[in-house]
C-alpha cells in the first residue's frame, strides 16, 4: 500500500472511532448511568486509540517503522551536541561533516539558523566548524550521522528545516542523557520508547486522581486525537515529556498536592515554554482567593521552580551564550506562520496568502508571502486579550482544577503552535471529572470536541495536502472554541442541580 494511502486510510478509521467516543459522551450527557455496559464500551475504545494510535502496529507507514529518524536526527543530534553546535551550526555541522564521508554532493543550499534564511552551502566554513570540535567529538558526530543519516531518504530536507529547538533547561538536560551516548538502532529503540514509559505513568496517575472512566475517555480522546498522533513526533526523542509533566501535574491538583502540581506545570513550562498560559487561570485564582493554599502552593511551587532552573542556567559560563542563541532563533521561529500551525494566526494567514499547486497537484505557498500576509503584531495578543476577559467570571466560578481548561482557548487565539502541541486539547476532556460524572453541558462539549476531531479526521481522508489541512483544522478548532465559550456561559444559566449527573464510584 502507497505511503499516502496508508495515512489515508488510517484517518478513516479513527474517523469511526471518534465519532464513537462523540457517541459515548452523548450517551452519558442523556443521564445514562456508568453501568457495566458502558464501562466496558469505554474500556473497548481505550484499547481501540491504544492500537491506533501507533497506526494500528504500522508506526510510520514508510521507511521509518518505529523509529521518526527525521526527528531524531535535531533532537540528538542538536542535545548530544550542543555545547559544540548551539542552536544555530546544527545544519553547518552536518554538511561539512556530510561532505567528508562522501555525501551532500548535490547539495546546494541549507538553512542559516541564525536567520532563517537561505544559505548557499559552499559559504561555510569548513575549518571553523570542525575547530568547534575536539577530534574525538568530530569522529564521533560523524559516526552518529552515518547511522542517523543514513535512515533518512528525504536528504537535503532535513537541512532546510529549522533546527533543535528545545529551551536551554530542556536541551541541558537531554544533552545530560545523551552526551556519552552512541547512535545506534538499539541505543535509540531505548531512547525513543521513554515517551511511552512518561505517557503510561501519566495514564496511572490520572486513573488514580479520576477514576477509570475519566481516565479511559480521556486517553482514548489523546490518543485518537487527529493532532497527537504518532505520525509527527512519535518514535522521537522525548518529545511527549512536556505533556506528560502537565498531566502528572493535573493529577497532583486533583489530589490536593500543591507541590507535585506545581513541579509538574514548572518542568511542562521549562520544556516547552508556552504551558507557562496555564499558570493564568492559577494567578487569576489566586487573587480571587488568595487564602487557598492549593492554589497558592501549586504557584509558588511552580513560579519559584521555573525561576530557580532559569537562574542556574543563566549563571552557568556557557550555558548564557545558549541562552542568547536560543532567544534569537525562538524570535524568528515565533515570526514564521508554519504550514502545520494551528490557531488564529495560521487562519488568518494561509486564509489570505495565495495559493499555488505544484506539479503533482499539492498546494504551496512562499515563504515571502507567507510573511506579508501576517496580521498586525497586536491582532493576536487582542484577541487572547479578549477571551481572557470574557473567560475571567468562568475561572473565578471554577475550581482550581477546573479553571485550567480555560487557559487551552487562550493558546489557540494568541499563540497558535505546531498542531503536534494540541495534546494539551486533552484537559477539555479530563479537567470537569471529579468525584462522578461531570455535568451534561461539558459531556456535551467533550462530545463536541470528539465530532470536530472526527471532521478534521474526515478532511484527511478527502486530501492529506498539508496547507489545506491545517487551514481546515484552524477553522474547525476556532469554531469549537467560540461554541466551548458559549457552553461554559450556557451553564450558568442552567440551575446546578439539573447539570450534574449522579455520582457514581470508581
Amino acid at each position: 500500500m502507497p505511503t499516502e494511502d496508508a495515512y489515508q486510510a488510517f484517518a478513516a478509521l479513527r474517523v469511526v472511532l471518534v465519532l464513537l467516543l462523540s457517541a459515548v459522551f452523548v450517551w452519558l450527557a442523556a443521564a445514562r448511568p456508568l453501568t457495566r455496559r458502558v464501562r466496558v464500551v469505554v474500556f473497548g475504545l481505550l484499547a481501540a486509540a491504544a492500537l491506533a494510535y501507533p497506526n494500528f502496529g504500522v508506526f510510520h507507514p514508510n521507511h521509518y517503522r518505529h523509529i521518526h529518524y527525521w526527528d531524531v536526527y535535531h533532537y540528538f543530534m542538536g542535545a548530544k551536541y550542543l555545547p559544540e553546535l548551539g542552536y544555530w551550526r546544527l545544519y553547518e555541522a552536518t554538511y561539512v561533516a556530510g561532505r567528508e564521508l562522501g555525501a551532500f554532493g548535490d547539495v546546494r543550499t541549507i538553512r542559516d539558523l541564525r536567520t532563517y534564511q537561505l544559505r548557499d552551502a559552499t559559504t561555510i566554513d569548513a575549518t571553523a566548524v570542525r575547530a568547534r570540535f575536539t577530534p574525538e567529538r568530530w569522529r564521533a558526530f560523524k559516526r552518529d550521522l552515518v547511522v542517523i543519516g543514513s535512515r533518512i531518504k528525504e536528504w537535503p530536507g532535513p537541512l532546510l528545516d529549522r533546527g533543535y529547538n528545545d529551551p536551554p533547561p530542556r536541551a541541558l538536560l537531554l544533552h545530560a542523557l545523551v552526551r556519552s551516548v552512541p547512535a545506534t538502532p538499539a541505543t535509540l529503540t531505548v531512547l525513543t520508547t521513554l515517551d511511552y514509559a512518561l505517557v503510561l505513568a501519566a495514564l496511572v496517575a490520572v486513573w488514580r486522581a479520576f477514576g477509570a472512566v475519566p481516565a479511559a475517555l480521556a486517553f482514548a480522546c489523546l490518543w485518537s486525537s487527529f493532532f497527537a498522533r504518532f505520525d509527527f513526533i512519535g518514535g522521537s526523542l522525548l518529545r511527549w515529556d512536556w505533556i506528560a509533566a502537565l498531566l502528572l501535574g493535573v493529577a497532583a491538583l486533583a489530589r490536593g498536592a500543591g507541590v507535585g502540581a506545581g513541579l509538574g506545570l514548572a518542568y511542562a513550562a521549562l520544556a516547552r515554554i508556552f504551558p507557562l498560559v496555564f499558570l493564568v487561570p492559577l494567578a487569576i485564582k489566586a487573587l480571587d482567593r488568595p487564602g487557598d493554599p492549593r492554589v497558592r502552593r501549586t504557584l509558588g511551587v511552580a513560579l519559584g521552580g521555573i525561576l530557580v532552573v532559569v537562574g542556574l542556567c543563566a549563571a552557568a559560563g556557557e550555558e548564557r551564550t545558549f541562552a542568547r542563541e536560543y532567544l534569537t532563533k525562538i524570535r524568528l521561529h515565533g515570526e514564521e506562520v508554519a504550514s502545520n500551525s494551528v490557531g488564529l494566526r495560521s487562519l488568518l494567514v494561509f486564509g489570505a496568502v495565495p495559493w499555488t499547486l505544484d506539479a503533482d497537484g499539492n498546494v504551496l505557498v512562499a515563504e515571502a508571502e507567507t510573511d506579508a500576509a501576517a496580521p498586525a503584531p497586536w491582532v493576536a495578543p487582542t484577541v487572547a486579550g479578549a477571551y481572557l476577559v470574557l473567560a475571567v467570571p468562568l475561572i473565578r466560578r471554577a475550581t482550581p482544577l477546573t479553571s485550567l481548561m480555560y487557559a487551552v482557548p487562550l493558546i489557540f487565539w494568541g499563540l497558535a503552535p505546531t498542531g503536534y502541541y494540541y495534546s494539551f486539547l486533552v484537559l477539555l476532556v479530563l479537567l470537569p471529572w471529579r468525584d462522578g460524572l461531570p455535568d451534561r453541558v461539558r459531556l456535551l462539549e467533550m462530545a463536541l470536541l470528539s465530532a470536530v476531531t472526527a471532521a478534521i479526521h474526515a478532511f484527511e481522508v478527502a486530501s492529506p495536502d498539508l496547507i489545506p489541512l491545517y487551514y481546515q483544522a484552524s477553522i474547525a478548532m476556532a469554531v469549537f472554541f467560540v461554541l466551548w465559550l458559549g457552553f461554559e456561559y450556557a451553564r450558568l444559566a442552567v440551575p446546578r442541580a439539573e447539570l450534574t449527573l449522579p455520582a457514581t464510584p470508581r
